[in-house]
C-alpha cells in the first residue's frame, strides 16, 4: 500500500520509494529510507501526512506520500507492544 492509504496511529515499514532523484535524496537525508519504521500521526484533508520518523515529526505532501510504498507492522506480525 502507499503511504496515502495508511491509518492514523499505526506503524509501518517503508518498502519502496518511487520519486525523482532530488526528492529521494532529500528524504534520505531526513531518515526516510527503505526499511525505516514510521508512525502515521495525522492525515490532512489536502492529502498531506504527518509522520514520526526516528523520533522526529515530518510532514510530507500528497505527491510524496503516493510515491512511498509501505508494509503494515501488524501484517508482518512484528509489532512490539
Amino acid at each position: 500500500m502507499n503511504l496515502s492509504q495508511t491509518n492514523i496511529n499505526h506503524e509501518y515499514i517503508i518498502d519502496k520509494i518511487n520519486i525523482d532523484k532530488c526528492t529521494s535524496i532529500r528524504l534520505q537525508i531526513l531518515g526516510v529510507l527503505k526499511g525505516t519504521h514510521i508512525l502515521v500521526i495525522n492525515k490532512m484533508k489536502n492529502g498531506a501526512i504527518i509522520l514520526k520518523v526516528r523520533g522526529t515529526r515530518l510532514g510530507i505532501d500528497k505527491e510524496v506520500a503516493n510515491s512511498i510504498t509501505c508494509i503494515s507492522l501488524e501484517d508482518k506480525g512484528e509489532k512490539n507492544e
